[in-house]
């Protein structure tokens, strides 16, 4: 399997800004505010006026949209990955995967700890093209520990060990 060639800041930043654009206009909770206050044009305001500060009001927005978005079940993400792709971008796993802590202490500490985690992990590998561009060691550390976790959920509860009669 080859790996994806390195990203450059410039077009890791434009991928970003591409899918910003989309995912504010499309989850409109910035339609209710004036359109100079919305998360598109503070970035690019920034670019204006501190191009030094812009990249970091952009990792601001994106960690916005990842905020909105992190009670979405799978599903919900996946059809949205599906449908980023079909428009030649970033899907929100992959946005995830790139920004999100979350999906990051998964990988560093190799366990699901609850259903939010479980959730991130099953949209990643719902997205085969995120997935299939992940190491082979991470998509199956991905598999494990969302086994796991299903495992744990399923499982009835142990005995009580030590009850006194």
């Amino acid at each position: 399997m080859t790996q994806a060639s390195p990203r450059t800041p410039t077009a890791e930043y434009a991928e970003l800004k591409a899918f910003l654009k989309y995912f504010s206009e499309r989850f409109g909770a910035a339609r209710a505010v004036a359109p100079e206050q919305r998360p598109l044009a503070l970035v690019e305001a920034a670019e204006r006026d501190d191009p030094a500060r812009a990249p970091g009001s952009l990792r601001m927005a994106v960690n916005d949209c990842m905020e909105l978005s992190s009670h979405w079940p799978w599903t919900q993400v996946a059809a949205l990955d599906a449908e980023l792709h079909a428009k030649g971008l970033l899907s929100l796993s992959q946005v995830r995967q790139r920004v999100w802590g979350r999906y990051a202490a998964i990988v560093k500490h190799g366990q699901v700890r609850n259903d939010a985690d479980a959730q991130v992990v099953r949209a990643v590998l719902a997205d085969a093209m995120l997935a299939a561009a992940l190491p082979e060691a991470e998509r199956a550390t991905l598999k494990g520990v969302l086994a796991a976790h299903d495992r744990r959920r399923v499982e009835p509860p142990s005995p009580a060990r030590g009850r006194r009669r």
